[in-house]
Order: structure tokens, then C-alpha cells, then sequence
């Protein structure tokens, strides 16, 4: 008999694209981080990607209007994979507010990083963080 394959732990959350629901994301993304392994500075850059993604989904993803957050997680091989996603109006190369900082910032940390635009409209921001090493 054939030993199953270890589950991959993972994380999924859905919740409204809110001022409020980035403190939600941040917490619960570094507490799942935290019990996969990440520590110190992979822990900070994990929390801080995780912060800056949902906060970019918030301001610039409906407009002002309701709209869903998702982020997922997962832990595979050594490695911790953040996707934080929305539905919203996608790339539009109109000025916004901030300093457009936050997604260099989840750059430099990362070991794989990309920002798509999703077929279907909005976008994903994916990141990969190494764990140990």
C-alpha cells in the first residue's frame, strides 16, 4: 500500500475589501506563517506583503464600491506562498493616492513575485518567501 502524500497546509480567506479587514489579513496571514515556520525577517516581509497587497485591494480595486477580498496561503517544499486577489477594475494607469511603494517593497523580499491582471477582471498579486536557508 501506497502512503498518501502529506497535505499541503493551507489558508483561504474571503472577506469584504474594507479598511478593517486589512488588520484581519495581516494577523491571520502571519499567525498561519508563524505555525509554518516563517520567523524573523521572513515572518516581517511575509506580514508586510500580506498588509500591503490587501491594502492595494482596498483603495484601488472597486472604486469606493463593495467589493471581496481573497488571499491565500500555502506551504510547500520549504516555501510560503501568499495570492491576494480581488474582483475590482484592474490596472487603469490613473493617478491614485499613496506612494506606490508597497508592492516594490513585497518585491524586494520575496524570492517570486508577479501582479496579474485576472481574465475576468481585477488583480492578483502572488509572492513566494523562502522559509529556512
Amino acid at each position: 500500500m501506497t502512503p498518501e502524500p502529506a497535505a499541503v497546509p493551507c489558508l483561504a480567506l474571503e472577506l469584504p475589501a474594507r479598511p478593517e479587514s486589512v488588520r484581519d489579513v495581516r494577523r491571520r496571514v502571519r499567525e498561519f506563517a508563524a505555525e509554518h515556520g516563517a520567523a524573523g525577517g521572513v515572518l516581517s516581509a511575509i506580514e508586510l506583503a500580506a498588509s500591503e497587497a490587501a491594502s492595494n485591494a482596498v483603495v484601488h480595486a472597486y472604486g469606493g464600491q463593495a467589493g471581496t477580498l481573497r488571499v491565500e496561503a500555502d506551504v510547500e517544499d520549504g516555501e510560503f506562498e501568499l495570492v491576494v486577489a480581488d474582483d475590482g477594475c484592474g490596472f487603469t494607469g490613473l493617478p491614485s493616492p499613496g506612494l506606490g511603494l508597497g508592492l516594490a517593497f513585497i518585491r524586494w523580499d520575496a524570492c517570486a513575485f508577479e501582479i496579474r491582471d485576472r481574465p475576468l477582471g481585477g488583480v492578483e498579486v502572488w509572492a513566494r518567501f523562502t522559509l529556512s536557508g
